[in-house]
């Protein structure tokens, strides 16, 4: 009767995590750049090899967060300076916490002519963050990006956006909605690279399908239902059997 509880406990704490996980999902459905997360979960054939911990492991279980970081769809904009990268890729920012690394191409411009995301973070070009010079006298939609990050003012380039690409993407950690780190030294891009291209007017959408989340959570909330039911009526059965015994 106890081993029925624990298996029943420790199928709910999967559901736990992966409930939170569809929940985070569905809350960022609508956020440009965002990477969806899943979890994985394979029974270990020794259940001594994984002993539980603190740190979100279940004896008996692997139990592993992962980023699907497949292709959103993009969405045309009246901003120029939004930019989408098609295929591989990642836009470096400069933060105070160091580089980071995001999908999102919402860009603008701040009071000295950088180009900055919404959190003010810089963006990172192959010769440091960008800068637009003269930027208050020009107008934004004079501001061209070409297929491999190129920045030209009319004919003069000004600046190139550096994109890089990580040989193991699941080692990067998700430090925001839409920013990445990584222990690893990226690769940069070059421009004879055909699995990169960048789309100037575009925002890559978040790869959320709401509508597979949703049914998610509804089958993942019965479930939990379910094992709350089996361990409340385990544990009245083991009640009795206890009073049973005490006669």
């Amino acid at each position: 009767m106890i081993k029925g509880i624990y298996s029943s406990s420790s199928g709910m704490q999967p559901r736990l995590l992966k409930l939170d996980v569809v929940a985070n999902n569905i809350a960022n459905a609508d956020t440009t750049g965002f990477k969806k997360n899943d979890i994985f979960v394979q029974i270990l054939k020794n259940a001594g090899i994984a002993k539980s911990t603190e740190a979100g492991e279940f004896a008996g279980l692997d139990v592993k967060e992962f980023t699907d970081f497949s292709e959103g769809s993009f969405r045309p904009t009246s901003n120029p300076l939004d930019v989408a990268i098609q295929g591989n890729g990642f836009f470096v920012l400069e933060t105070p916490e160091g580089p980071r690394y995001t999908r999102n191409g919402n860009f603008k411009l701040d009071d000295s002519g950088d180009v900055v995301n919404s959190d003010g973070h810089f963006l990172v070009g192959t010769g440091g963050h960008l800068t637009i010079p003269n930027a208050s006298t020009i107008q934004q939609t004079d501001i061209t990006i070409n297929k491999n990050g190129e920045i030209y003012i009319g004919k003069n380039q000004i600046g190139k956006i550096k994109i890089v690409k990580f040989q193991e993407m699941q080692k990067l950690l998700k430090v925001g909605g839409t920013l990445f780190a990584a222990d690893e030294s990226p690769r940069d891009i070059k421009n004879n690279d055909s699995d990169t291209t960048l789309r100037q007017g575009y925002l890559e959408e978040s790869n959320v399908q709401s509508l597979s989340e949703m049914i998610q959570l509804v089958e993942l909330s019965r479930s939990f239902e379910a094992d709350q039911r089996t361990m409340r009526y385990q544990d009245g059965t083991l009640e009795k059997a206890l009073e049973v015994g005490r006669i």
